[in-house]
C-alpha cells in the first residue's frame, strides 16, 4: 500500500471509528487496522483517536568547553597536587590570579571565564585520561602493639574539634613489594581542624626517631599542638611517646585495632600528601631520604599548606542502606588558619606576608627538579646494585 493509500485508509477508518457506539465495535476496527497496516495496537488506537505522537527534538548543546582548556586545567591540577574536582574547582580563581601575578600562564579569548565557571563534571571529563594514566597501588605495614593499651584511651570521632592543635599521626611505608628488611618511612602529621600538614622521612624506624620527628615538627605548626591521635603500632604505643606527651602536656589517644576509619583524616591524606611524591617503591638510600626531607620541609610543605585545597565533612545522614555526605567548600589549610579565631593575629599577618611572596609555579618547578634528581639517584643505585648482583625493588615516582 502506497503512502497516499495509507492516508486515505486512515481517514476512512477514523470516520468508522467515530460512529461506533460500543466498545466491541471499536475493538474490531482497531484489530482490522492492526492486521492490515501491521502497526502496534497502541499506535492504531492513538491515530484513530486523531492524536499524533510528537517527535522529540534532539537537544544539541553548544560545544563550549573545548580541548584547548585541557592544557591550562592540567597545569593547575598539577600545581595543586592533583586534587579531585571538588577540591580543584573552588581554588581555580585564586590560582589563576596568582599565576597571572607572576606571569606564569597565558590564556586566550574567554579561557579564563570558562575555567572559573566549569563544573566538577566537566573537570573530571577533561582530566579523565591523565588520571587513568597515573593510577598506582601499594602495600601496608601496620602491626598491632600490646603495650600501654590500658593507659591510652581510644578515640573514634572528632566532631567536637573546633580549634586547631589536634593532630592525627601515621607512618607511610616506602618498602616496595616487601615489608621485610631496612627501608624508609614518612611520619605524616595532620591537624584535624585546619588540615595543616607536616611530615618527615626516617630510615630504620625506632621509637626515638618517631618521638624526635614529632618534637621537631611541633614548631612548624602555626599553633600549639594540644593532642595527638595515632594507631596501634609500636612506634607510637610505647613508654617513650607516653613520657614525651606527659612532659609536654599533650593529650594522646589511639584508634581501635583494624579500624582505619577511626583515623579517616590522616588515612585520606597519605596518598595526596605522600604517595603522589614518593610513589610506592622501596627507599633505603640515606642521600635520597635527605633530598625527600628537603622537599618535605620546603617546596612541598609550602604547596600543601598554602595552595592545595582540601575538603572537610560538614554533615552526614543515613537513608536506608546509603550514607549521604555533605562537604564544606574546598579550602586550603592557610585559608582555614586565617578564619580561625583561636590563632593570634600576628601569626596570621606573618602567614599573609609569606603567602603574597610565594610563586606556586616556581615552587612546582623546583619540586619537579628535586624529584628528577631523586630519580637519577635511584637509577644510579639500581645500576650499582645490579652490577653487584643485589637488585632492589625498582623505585617509581
Amino acid at each position: 500500500m502506497t503512502m497516499a493509500g495509507k492516508k486515505e485508509y486512515w481517514q476512512v477508518m477514523q470516520k468508522r471509528y467515530g460512529t461506533c457506539k460500543t466498545r466491541r465495535e471499536k475493538s474490531k476496527i482497531i484489530s482490522e487496522v492492526e492486521t492490515v497496516l501491521k502497526v502496534h495496537r497502541k499506535s492504531a488506537i492513538r491515530i484513530l483517536h486523531g492524536k499524533q505522537r510528537k517527535q522529540k527534538r534532539l537537544c544539541v548543546h553548544p560545544y563550549i568547553y573545548g580541548l584547548d582548556l585541557i592544557a591550562p586545567l592540567k597545569l593547575m591540577w598539577e600545581l595543586l597536587g592533583r586534587p579531585c574536582s571538588k577540591r580543584l574547582q573552588p581554588e581555580i580563581p585564586n590560582l589563576l590570579k596568582k599565576l597571572k601575578q607572576f606571569e606564569e600562564i597565558t590564556l586566550y579569548k574567554n579561557q579564563e571565564e570558562l575555567l572559573t565557571k566549569m563544573s566538577h563534571w566537566i573537570i573530571d571529563n577533561l582530566l579523565h585520561d591523565e588520571k587513568e594514566r597515573l593510577k598506582i597501588h601499594g602495600l601496608t605495614g601496620t602491626r598491632r602493639s600490646p603495650l600501654l593499651k590500658s593507659l591510652i584511651p581510644i578515640r573514634t570521632e572528632f566532631r567536637n574539634v573546633r580549634s586547631p592543635g589536634h593532630l592525627e599521626i601515621d607512618c607511610v611505608l616506602h618498602c616496595g613489594e616487601s615489608v621485610s628488611g631496612r627501608y624508609a618511612e614518612t611520619v605524616n602529621m595532620l591537624d584535624i581542624y585546619t588540615h595543616w600538614n607536616e611530615k618527615r622521612m626516617i630510615v630504620n624506624k625506632t621509637q626515638g626517631k618517631v618521638v624526635a620527628t614529632l618534637h621537631l615538627s611541633r614548631s612548624c605548626f602555626p599553633f600549639l599542638v594540644k593532642s595527638v591521635d595515632f594507631d596501634n603500632r609500636r612506634e607510637f604505643v610505647n613508654w617513650m611517646m607516653h613520657g614525651y606527651c606527659k612532659k609536654n602536656h599533650i593529650s594522646f589517644t589511639r584508634s581501635r585495632p583494624y579500624r582505619k576509619n577511626d583515623q579517616a583524616h590522616i588515612e585520606g591524606k597519605n596518598y595526596q600528601s605522600v604517595r603522589k611524591i614518593t610513589g610506592y617503591g622501596r627507599i633505603v638510600n640515606e642521600e635520597i631520604v635527605t633530598v625527600f626531607n628537603d622537599v618535605y620541609e620546603n617546596e612541598h610543605r609550602l604547596l600543601t599548606n598554602f595552595f592545595y585545597p582540601t575538603l572537610k565533612l560538614k554533615s552526614k545522614r543515613r537513608k536506608g542502606s546509603k550514607m549521604h555526605k555533605i562537604y564544606e567548600q574546598a579550602k586550603t589549610p592557610y585559608q582555614r588558619v586565617l578564619e580561625s579565631a583561636n590563632i593570634a593575629q600576628d601569626v596570621k599577618d606573618n602567614l599573609k606576608a609569606q603567602y603574597h611572596s610565594l610563586n606556586p609555579m616556581k615552587l612546582h618547578q623546583s619540586l619537579q627538579r628535586k624529584l628528577t634528581h631523586i630519580q637519577k639517584l635511584q637509577q644510579l643505585e639500581f645500576n650499582n646494585n645490579f652490577k653487584s648482583g643485589n637488585v632492589p625493588t625498582v623505585f617509581v615516582v
